[in-house]
């Protein structure tokens, strides 16, 4: 008895091609794998030449949704393409991260770049958090979250740095002046801020230390 592998019914007089299908299903699965092996193609194209990280990763989680989609056929023993769906997903699934945490690379790069262009601590700042913004956007599309987060961590750092040395280089010039008053509110902003970061008081303890010692000698 003949069972189309697709719509699975079965009959005496049904009459099935050699990719076992029946009449109605045949036409259909073809036209299918056609247009989706033309998309995936035109996305491996756009994968390798474009230099637009969104256009990168939009095509490439293209490619794989059209190669997850022909995989159903895969499954019931249906011709497809060569390589078979399921390859093409193993093969271009880790491909997928790679182009993601290659991209996020380059972007931190250029926001710090930018960064330190920058004339003042809080266009400094916002530059770098721009890329903190970026790497959330697409950590979501990760598996595996250690290479972005360790990018989040380079730029909280940067960005902590800068806020930190702004606040002891006010300090510094009003010291400088004499305006000893103005280099306690600056001191203590600079001990606030350690205080009340994500950072171990612990490991910053030396600074912890030699800002006190400075609020004391300024009270």
């Amino acid at each position: 008895m003949s069972r189309c592998r697709l719509c699975e019914r079965k009959s005496l007089f049904l009459s099935v091609s050699k990719d076992g299908l029946c009449k109605n299903c045949q036409p259909l699965v073809e036209m299918d794998v056609r247009q989706r092996v033309r998309i995936m193609q035109d996305s491996l194209e756009l994968i390798d030449k474009s230099k637009k990280l969104e256009t990168r990763i939009s095509r490439c989680k293209l490619f794989l949704d059209h190669a997850r989609e022909l995989l159903r056929y895969e499954n019931k023993s249906i011709p497809t393409m060569d390589p078979l769906p399921s390859r093409l997903i193993q093969k271009y699934e880790p491909i997928k991260e790679d182009i993601i945490n290659e991209g996020l690379k380059e972007e931190v790069e250029k926001a710090l770049a930018k960064a330190e262009l920058a004339t003042t601590p809080k266009t400094k700042i916002n530059n770098a958090n721009k890329a903190i913004l970026k790497i959330r956007e697409y950590k979501k599309e990760l598996k595996n979250h250690s290479k972005a987060e360790t990018l989040e961590s380079r730029i909280k750092k940067f960005t902590h740095e800068t806020q930190l040395n702004a606040f002891l280089e006010k300090a510094h010039k009003y010291e400088f002046k004499g305006q000893k008053k103005k280099a306690l509110d600056q001191y203590q902003d600079a001990l606030f801020f350690i205080k009340n970061d994500d950072i171990d008081d612990d490991i910053q303890k030396k600074e912890i230390v030699k800002l006190e010692a400075k609020i004391e000698e300024y009270r």
